[in-house]
């Protein structure tokens, strides 16, 4: 396969910016959401730049795609219940972008891929979710105190919040072992 082919076929599993825009508007995703998913594209995109200057192999565009298409359904699953997750990964696999279906995913529930192995780019979108609160990049534990208040309204609800706590912690340790700075760093995004 030439490399034009190979170009002509990311294009096709990858949407474009503009095209995760026309998604974003097609399924009527309120201006608050969009703009979360925004900030939550810029912690992302930062990530995996930085982690690809020290030797990963992260995909741009389809983190991009990934973090901007990420709650394409909240909005829908605030009034039925429904993980939004899931729902979003249906709604793009049905779009043709099974790669970013796979991301949108398991932005909710996700393991950790092993120490060792290469970062994925569903880590690099999960993560960049859970830094960011509304539209303020924040740290975990400032995330994860809001998310209690907001969603663990049970007690499995809370229970399933301090176990994806723990997790998303252990990931945290995984990214930042490779990069040169610390996860606070990513709050300077904010002014930028």
């Amino acid at each position: 396969m030439r490399s034009g082919e190979i170009t002509k076929i990311k294009a096709i599993r990858v949407p474009s910016r503009e095209r995760c825009y026309e998604i974003l508007k097609e399924n009527q995703v309120p201006p608050h959401i969009v703009k979360h998913c925004e900030v939550v594209t810029k912690v992302a995109v930062y990530l995996a730049r930085e982690l690809n200057k020290v030797g990963e192999n992260l995909d741009l565009p389809l983190v991009e795609a990934g973090a901007l298409l990420h709650d394409v359904t909240k909005h829908i699953s605030l009034k039925t219940g429904e993980n939004h997750a899931l729902t979003a990964e249906k709604l793009l696999l049905e779009l043709g972008y099974p790669e970013v279906a796979r991301i949108v995913g398991q932005h909710i529930f996700l393991k950790p891929g092993p120490p060792g192995e290469p970062i994925r780019e569903e880590e690099v979108v999960f993560y960049a979710d859970k830094r960011v609160k509304h539209t303020r990049i924040v740290s975990l534990k400032e995330r994860f105190r809001d998310l209690k208040i907001r969603y663990g309204k049970t007690v499995s609800s809370l229970i399933r919040i301090e176990h994806m706590e723990s997790l998303c912690k252990l990931l945290e340790r995984r990214l930042f072992k490779k990069l040169p700075f610390n996860p606070a760093k990513l709050e300077e995004l904010n002014n930028a």
